[in-house]
C-alpha cells in the first residue's frame, strides 16, 4: 500500500474505531437508564390521565388502556391495611399473569399515596431476570397500581456489543478494500502529475492527460498550461540569447570599425599623410559610434520612462518629422506618396515616443527602399486612426518577417547594410506601441513591406 493509502486506512480506521467506541459506551452505561426513563415518561402519562378521569370512566377504561400503552393496572381499597394491601395487590397482579417474588408497598409510601401524592418503586426480580416498575396514586377512595415489566437489558446488550464487534471487523475490511482502489484510482493521476512536474523541472515540457472530472484533473489542465508558457517562455529564451549572441557579434563590427578607421587616420595624421580629409573621416565615424550608443541607451530606456499622453493632430506631427529627410529623400531620388482622408486626425498618445516611431520607420523606408518609392497611408476610423507606411524591398523570407520586431534580431547574419541594421530600431518602435496598447503588425507582398498600427483615437 502507498503512502497515500496508508494515511487514509489509518484515518478511516480511527474514525470507525471512534465511532464504535462511542456506541458500545451508550450501549452499556445510557441505554438501561434511557430504557427506564422512557418507561418512566409512559407510566407518568398513563397515571395523568387516569386522575382526570371519574372512577366509572376509569374502570371502564382499564382494558383499553393496558393494551393501548402494554402495561398492567390494579385497584385495591385504600383504607385497608397495609398487609392487605400487599396482599391484593399481589393477587390481581398474579391473575394477570404477573408473579413478583419482591415487591411491597411500606407504609410511609403508602401514606404519602393517601395524602394526594405519587410512588415510582422499580422492584428488581433478580431469578426472572427482569424488573417491575410500579407507579401508585390514590383514585377516590382506591390505590391504583401501574406497572411494568421491564426485563434486564444486559443479554441485550452484550448481543449488541457483539453484533457491534462483526460490524467493526467488517468495516474494518470494506475500509481496507476501499481505500486499496481509492488510493490506487488518487495515487495513479497524482504519480502521474509527478512524472510530469519532473520532466518539466528537466525542461521536457510534457503534458499530462488525465481525465477524473474533480480537482486532480483542474490541477492536470493547470499544470498543462503551465508547461506550455514555460515552454514558450523557454524558447522565447533561448531565441533571444542566440539573437544576443548575434547582437553582441554585430555591436562589436559596428564598433570595431569606426575605432579601426578612426585609429588609422589618426596614426596618418602623426605620420604627416593628411591631404585634408582625415580629420573629417575621424569626425564621421565619432558620431556614428554616439550614434550607436545613442540608440543603445534609448533602447534601455523604452522600459523605465514613464508614458506621459496628450492629444495631437498625428498627421501635422508626421509632415513636420518627415521635413527633417526632404533633402536625404531629393539626394536618393526617392518619391513619397502620403494619402489621408483628412487632414487633421487626433490622438491620444505620448508626442515625444509616438516621434521616435515615426523617425525610425521613415529612417527604415528610406534605407532599405529598392524601388525608390515610399508610400504613407492615414485612415480615420470609427475609434482608432490607421497609419500604414510601405517600400520595395529583396525578397524577404516570410519565416522570419515577424521576428523583426525582437531585439537584436537581424534578417540577415552578414549584416548586409541593404537588408539589415543593428535590430535596435523596430524593437524601440515595438516597445513603444506595447506600452501604449496599440495594435501594430508587418505585412509582406512581392518585394514589398509594410508595417501599420492602429492609434488611439481622440473622441
Amino acid at each position: 500500500m502507498n503512502k497515500l493509502g496508508k494515511k487514509l486506512f489509518i484515518s478511516i480506521s480511527i474514525a470507525i474505531f471512534l465511532i464504535f467506541t462511542i456506541s458500545l459506551l451508550l450501549t452499556n452505561y445510557f441505554l438501561p437508564k434511557y430504557n427506564l426513563y422512557k418507561t418512566k415518561e409512559q407510566i407518568n402519562k398513563v397515571t395523568a390521565q387516569i386522575k382526570q378521569q371519574s372512577k366509572e370512566e376509569f374502570i371502564n377504561d382499564i382494558s383499553r388502556i393496558e393494551q393501548q400503552y402494554n402495561i398492567s393496572i390494579v385497584y385495591v381499597p385504600i383504607n385497608s391495611t397495609a398487609d392487605d394491601i400487599n396482599w391484593s395487590l399481589r393477587e390481581r397482579l398474579s391473575k394477570k399473569q404477573i408473579t413478583l417474588s419482591k415487591f411491597w408497598i411500606v407504609k410511609e409510601d403508602l401514606k404519602h399515596v393517601k395524602e394526594g401524592g405519587k410512588v415510582n418503586t422499580l422492584y428488581d426480580q433478580e431469578k426472572l431476570k427482569a424488573s417491575f416498575f410500579a407507579s401508585f396514586i390514590a383514585k377516590d377512595d382506591m390505590l391504583v397500581l401501574v406497572g411494568v415489566s421491564i426485563a434486564h437489558s444486559n443479554e441485550i446488550i452484550q448481543m449488541i456489543n457483539q453484533f457491534n464487534l462483526y460490524i467493526f471487523g467488517f468495516s474494518i475490511v470494506l475500509v481496507i478494500v476501499l481505500v486499496w482502489v481509492l488510493s490506487k484510482n488518487i495515487t495513479r493521476p497524482l504519480k502521474e502529475l509527478s512524472d510530469v512536474a519532473k520532466d518539466i523541472s528537466n525542461l521536457n515540457f510534457k503534458k499530462a492527460n488525465i481525465k477524473t472530472n474533480d480537482e486532480i484533473e483542474d490541477l492536470a489542465v493547470s499544470i498543462n498550461v503551465m508547461s506550455n508558457k514555460l515552454n514558450k517562455a523557454h524558447q522565447d529564451l533561448t531565441q533571444k540569447n542566440e539573437n544576443l549572441k548575434v547582437f553582441m557579434a554585430n555591436i562589436t563590427h559596428e564598433l570595431k570599425t569606426p575605432i579601426s578607421l578612426a585609429k588609422a587616420y589618426s596614426l596618418g595624421i602623426k605620420d604627416g599623410l593628411d591631404d585634408g580629409t582625415y580629420v573629417d573621416t575621424i569626425i564621421k565615424q565619432t558620431d556614428n559610434i554616439s550614434h550607436l550608443i545613442e540608440e543603445l541607451l534609448r533602447f534601455s530606456k523604452i522600459e523605465r520612462d514613464a508614458i506621459s499622453k496628450e492629444t495631437f493632430n498625428v498627421v501635422s506631427l508626421f509632415y513636420s518629422i518627415l521635413q527633417k529627410y526632404e533633402i536625404e529623400m531629393q539626394s536618393k531620388n526617392i518619391k513619397i506618396d502620403i494619402e489621408a482622408n483628412q487632414s487633421e486626425m487626433f490622438i491620444t498618445a505620448d508626442k515625444n515616443k509616438m516621434e521616435m516611431i515615426f523617425n525610425n520607420l521613415i529612417t527604415n523606408a528610406i534605407k532599405y527602399t529598392t524601388n525608390y518609392k515610399i508610400i504613407v497611408e492615414f485612415k480615420e476610423l470609427e475609434e482608432q486612426v490607421l497609419f500604414n507606411i510601405r517600400n520595395g524591398v529583396d525578397q524577404l523570407h516570410i519565416k522570419d518577417i515577424e521576428k523583426i520586431w525582437e531585439p537584436f534580431f537581424v534578417l540577415e547574419s552578414s549584416r548586409s547594410k541593404e537588408i539589415s541594421g543593428t535590430g535596435l530600431g523596430l524593437a524601440i518602435v515595438k516597445g513603444i506601441l506595447e506600452r501604449h496598447g496599440f495594435q501594430y503588425g508587418v505585412r509582406t507582398f512581392e518585394k514589398e513591406i509594410q508595417f501599420y498600427m492602429y492609434m488611439e483615437k481622440s473622441l
